[in-house]
């Protein structure tokens, strides 16, 4: 093997015949080969102690512009590393070591989805909350169980795909979040062991309905009834909280309930969220003056032994934390339909892209193209647009209809 010094004015004047290697002896490992076309290679010759022997890692090709062999000399210590590391294996051992990987069964590869989601992501993006992996838990068994003993590679996705296209009849968001599941599992198993298994899916798309549109949310329910019904919450912490989802049309889990007073400013009417439902990234908003003086209120019969907007009255294990599912549901009310009802005003009086803001929603392009170069409303825009959908909420509440034409109007 012939011996020069690497430089790029020497590599620029060899040339072969044959396909010959170079060395440089004051380069330990670095290897040049040039062949009769004329193309120039740089390669790392390291051993490797787990696979004992030794591994030729390419590097990249020679360029006759800049200072390309100075590069070929910084790239041995990261190669070297990437042996000693075992991440340089040859696309046959890669697919050997897929083969020896083996197959899960459905429920395993749950297990191993789940893990993968609740672990740092390398994508940066954030992890999966307690609450979505037993709602994952819960529908797979309910759903998915009967298949939950059987490799991921013979799962009858025909049959599976029937049977969620016959439970979307009479439960279509079932139906929808098992297919969710089903096919996530499914994709990542692809993914981990390099197959192409065929995912199990609706065969129809999910019809999916709202609430009004099953009947679940009776919307002549007068809105005076249903405020009524939370004034008379004995819990003041509980009765704020549905106050304050009516009126500002934030989501309950892991957004108001997790809140500290680290993220509500008093003194400007700004709450910032941690990280929404869509979206990885917090958002800051600006909340209406009757929210703000809910929010002072809290602040007054806050407990001095936790950081909770939303403490529980309960301790465990000595310690207090904030309130669970408190919000379920009432008589005459659904908690999710607050948000409902928010929207609802919000469509009347109010900028699209600015009530999707305040409603902490993923905002779509053409929402961001009216935001403008800053991609977010000014405190000015929130503030007022939160103030005209809480008074447009209050004002009907408050309404007292005196015919037959008002009362089908307010309760339309």
């Amino acid at each position: 093997m012939p011996q020069i010094k690497f430089t790029d004015a020497a590599v620029a004047k060899l040339e072969a015949d044959t396909t010959t290697w170079f060395t440089d002896p004051s380069v330990k490992g670095l290897q040049l080969c040039v062949t009769p076309g004329g193309t120039k290679t740089w390669y790392l010759n390291k051993w490797d102690a787990t696979a004992q022997k030794v591994r030729r890692v390419k590097l990249g090709q020679w360029a006759s512009k800049g200072t390309h062999t100075r590069w070929a000399k910084d790239q041995i210590g990261k190669a070297a590393l990437d042996v000693q590391e075992g991440k340089a294996r040859t696309k046959a051992e890669k697919a050997a070591d897929k083969a020896n990987l083996g197959i899960p069964t459905f429920r395993e590869a749950l297990n191993q989805y789940i893990a993968h989601r609740t672990s740092d992501r390398a994508s940066g993006k954030a992890r999966m909350i307690d609450q979505t992996v037993n709602d994952y838990r819960l529908a797979f068994d309910k759903h998915l169980g009967r298949w939950g003993d059987v490799l991921v590679s013979e799962l009858p996705v025909l049959e599976i795909n029937q049977y969620l296209n016959a439970l979307q009849v009479e439960h279509p968001h079932a139906a929808h979040r098992a297919g969710s599941i089903a096919g996530a599992v499914v994709r990542f198993v692809n993914r981990l062991c390099a197959l192409s298994l065929p995912i199990p899916a609706l065969l129809d798309n999910t019809k999916m309905k709202s609430r009004v549109q099953t009947g679940k949310l009776d919307m002549q329910v007068p809105w005076a009834d249903r405020w009524a019904e939370i004034e008379a919450i004995e819990n003041e912490h509980i009765r704020l909280a549905w106050m304050i989802r009516w009126l500002s049309g934030s989501r309950w889990r892991n957004a108001l309930q997790t809140l500290t007073w680290r993220d509500v400013d008093l003194s400007t009417g700004v709450v910032s969220f941690a990280r929404l439902k869509r979206d990885e990234t917090g958002r800051s908003i600006v909340v209406a003056d009757e929210v703000l003086r809910l929010f002072k209120r809290l602040h007054e019969i806050r407990f001095d032994d936790c950081d909770w907007v939303f403490p529980s009255r309960r301790r465990i294990d000595g310690e207090r934390g904030h309130l669970d599912n408190a919000l379920d549901r009432l008589a005459l009310t659904c908690a999710g339909d607050l948000r409902h009802f928010w929207m609802t005003s919000a469509r009347e009086v109010a900028p699209r892209h600015v009530h999707r803001w305040l409603a902490q929603q993923t905002m779509t392009d053409d929402d961001l193209q009216m935001l403008g170069h800053y991609g977010e409303p000014t405190r000015e825009e929130q503030k007022a647009t939160a103030n005209a959908i809480a008074s447009h909420i209050l004002k009907r509440l408050r309404r007292v209809p005196t015919n037959v034409v008002e009362i089908e109007r307010v309760t339309a």
